[in-house]
């Protein structure tokens, strides 16, 4: 473990932002169940300020801790009520997203922040939001050139406005607060079209991060949000497009620190531009917006005190970008801090008896390709690779865009490059309920309802591991503002065997890791020969094949992009 810094360095992680740290270990919250709850305890007994940055955070969220229902509370909007009563301060950095695309999250946002901040009213509350759009711009010739396709997509929201009722349009209206450039409610209540609309307006970055700071002392990440969508628990009793397997991680002393420095960082970067867009808000729609405030005050970061309290080797890494400029032909951001990509190379490439990665997308050519060159270099290498059987807005919205079959496309040629570089050596398995299901759609795999996975997780040979917010692919690696964890310790192991016990059974977790390949593919292939209800644990063999017919190539776009 002592040489942890020196490996850093040797590929340049260290660099990163973010010092190599010694503290204690960090403890593992495996689905919601136990995510949640935690959330719940350390807001509880935050004694001074609680700092959240969300992409998704819904405060009519239940609760579900003992504690937090004991006193009568049922909502995150109630609990944040009660400690900001008692005096606390709280921030939240929201996620604002591209209007037009995401335009379903772009409302949430603003009624998240629009549900907080009535709430305060005239409480002397220390509460802020500030609802953050990454300041990545695509350049004024792709705007130009996409520009017809973005105006079919507000066209198809104006009729989409229009075809409700005439109060719920108003208010929905009201919320889509990016489109206020381009539509306007006229008098006739209807959604018309401003005289002259504004060149489009092209967000391709989001902040993607899951992160929760209390009294700089304790932090929670991973890549769970707060929403009820998210919810789940270890027997995935729930519908099959209500399950949600995500992996976080608590951690205490000085990482908790850093946590807070990247949330400030983020913070004070965005506040100008949010400000100002809520300050918009409130003129253009008085009665929804009256309670924003006109502007956001900068955070101070904490202070580090890197000074050692445990044993662990530790590093808080991210992936950051900036905008290149919203001119000419630019379509990427300008990568700064690739720190995640980094570290997951750097335990590819020590890597000798076993990688096991959960990922909701595999799409990124670069680790794919050190993966299959290590592969060459070590034969004594096997890999474990846990994916959902396919995309959440394929499986369960029936969609089929070219922005999804382009992903498809990817995840395709990435499995083929480990396929061929491991042979029989690599293991690509997804989760599915021990439940019959007739389908032909891919929300089911071997006549069962699948899992869906949302988890972000690395471990090699059982002393190195990463657990964070970001996806093996090129948006989490190069563009979206991005947070993990990595450390070197006994404890990344503990982690592949409660994984096993909750993906498989008890009895796989005490394999030893030697032997956990053949065992998966062993556990695996059997429960594709048998009938659901009869399966052990929840794993099948992944399909690409599937991905792979659904795949296009498009040269022009950018593979960040899904």
């Amino acid at each position: 473990m002592a040489f942890l810094p020196r490996l850093l360095r040797s590929h340049g992680i260290a660099a990163s932002q973010n010092p190599v740290i010694r503290a204690p270990e960090p403890t593992f919250l495996i689905e919601a169940s136990s995510a949640y709850p935690a959330l719940e305890a350390n807001t509880l007994d935050a004694r001074t300020r609680i700092w959240f940055a969300y992409r998704i955070f819904d405060p009519s969220t239940p609760l579900y801790h003992p504690r937090t229902k004991a006193l009568g509370l049922s909502s995150w909007a109630d609990l944040i009520a009660y400690k900001l009563d008692r005096g606390i301060e709280f921030r939240l950095l929201l996620t604002d997203f591209d209007t037009v695309v995401g335009d379903t999250l772009h409302e949430e946002t603003w009624r998240t922040l629009t549900m907080l901040y009535d709430r305060k009213g005239d409480a002397p509350w220390d509460m802020q939001i500030c609802p953050a759009l990454h300041k990545a711009r695509a350049g004024r010739y792709v705007r130009l050139m996409l520009a017809p396709a973005i105006y079919a997509r507000i066209h198809a929201k104006r009729a989409e406005l229009n075809a409700m009722p005439p109060a719920e349009r108003a208010s929905t209206f009201s919320y889509l607060h990016g489109y206020h450039r381009y539509l306007k409610l006229a008098r006739s209540g209807q959604v018309t079209w401003r005289l002259w609309p504004a060149l489009p307006r092209i967000c391709p970055v989001t902040h993607h991060h899951k992160l929760a700071v209390f009294d700089d002392e304790c932090a929670i990440l991973g890549g769970i949000d707060v929403n009820e969508r998210r919810y789940d628990d270890p027997t995935h009793n729930r519908d099959s497009a209500e399950t949600w397997h995500d992996v976080s991680v608590e951690i205490t002393g000085p990482a908790a620190r850093h946590v807070a420095g990247h949330i400030a960082d983020v913070w004070n970067t965005d506040i100008r531009i949010a400000s100002k867009r809520m300050r918009q808000a409130r003129r253009h729609y008085p009665r929804q917006f009256s309670a924003l405030p006109r502007a956001i005050d900068r955070l101070d970061p904490p202070v580090p005190k890197d000074a050692p309290t445990g044993d662990v080797p530790m590093q808080v890494i991210r992936t950051a970008s900036r905008c290149q400029g919203a001119f000419g032909f630019r379509m990427r951001p300008k990568t700064v801090d690739h720190g995640i990509e980094d570290a997951h190379i750097t335990l590819i490439r020590r890597a000798k008896t076993l990688l096991y990665i959960e990922t909701q997308f595999f799409r990124h050519k670069p680790l794919a390709e050190a993966m299959a060159a290590r592969a060459r270099e070590c034969d004594s290498l096997r890999l474990i690779m846990l994916l959902p059987a396919a995309p959440e807005e394929i499986a369960f919205d029936d969609k089929n865009g070219l922005d999804l079959r382009y992903g498809e496309r990817l995840q395709a040629d990435c499995i083929d490059i480990l396929r061929r570089a491991f042979g029989d050596r690599v293991l690509f398995v997804c989760p599915a309920k021990r439940e019959y299901r007739d389908s032909n759609k891919r929300d089911v795999v071997n006549d069962a309802p699948i899992i869906y996975v949302h988890s972000k997780v690395t471990i090699a040979d059982d002393a190195w591991a990463i657990v964070g917010s970001a996806n093996l692919n090129g948006r989490s690696l190069k563009w979206d503002t991005e947070l993990g964890l990595l450390w070197n310790s006994a404890s990344a192991g503990d982690l592949r065997r409660c994984l096993t016990r909750d993906l498989i059974d008890e009895d796989a977790a005490t394999v030893p890791m030697e032997e956990a390949f053949d065992l998966w593919r062993s556990v695996s292939s059997a429960n594709a020969r048998r009938r659901p209800t009869e399966r052990r644990g929840f794993i099948l063999p992944y399909r690409p094949d599937n991905a792979d017919a659904m795949g296009v190539t498009l040269p022009l776009m950018p593979p960040e992009l899904v």
